[in-house]
């Protein structure tokens, strides 16, 4: 699979990238909105997790964006989040969510998640 993380945390994104590529996965990683978009306009991704609080856009409008145009349109899109507060309606342009923070295990069943 052709997989996106963004995430602000560079670390987490890094991290992330790493071991979705150790499962033999191609992955790229990105660290904030603008660039994230860029990528899902130009690319066509199988999944794209998104942290939702990125500190130039909200993840739940960049994931509508990606939704709505783009090579990556038909992505699962799975929200990446450490919030705890968020309702149903929050979530509901994603197709999953994560709470952080994220084991390799819980990435790893993620991704199997989104295999179908």
């Amino acid at each position: 699979m052709h997989i996106l993380f963004i995430d602000d945390h560079k670390d987490s994104a890094d991290a992330f990238g790493e071991i979705a590529s150790g499962l033999g996965h191609k992955v790229q990683v990105a660290y904030d909105g603008r660039s994230a978009i860029e990528l899902t306009q130009a690319q066509s991704f199988d999944v794209v997790f998104f942290d939702i609080e990125l500190p130039d856009a909200d993840g739940r409008e960049l994931c509508r964006q990606v939704r709505n145009e783009g090579a990556s349109r038909d992505a699962c899109v799975i929200a990446v989040t450490g919030r705890t507060d968020l309702k149903d309606k929050d979530l509901e342009p994603f197709d999953g969510f994560l709470h952080k923070p994220i084991s390799p295990a819980t990435l790893e069943h993620a991704l199997k998640f989104s295999e179908g």
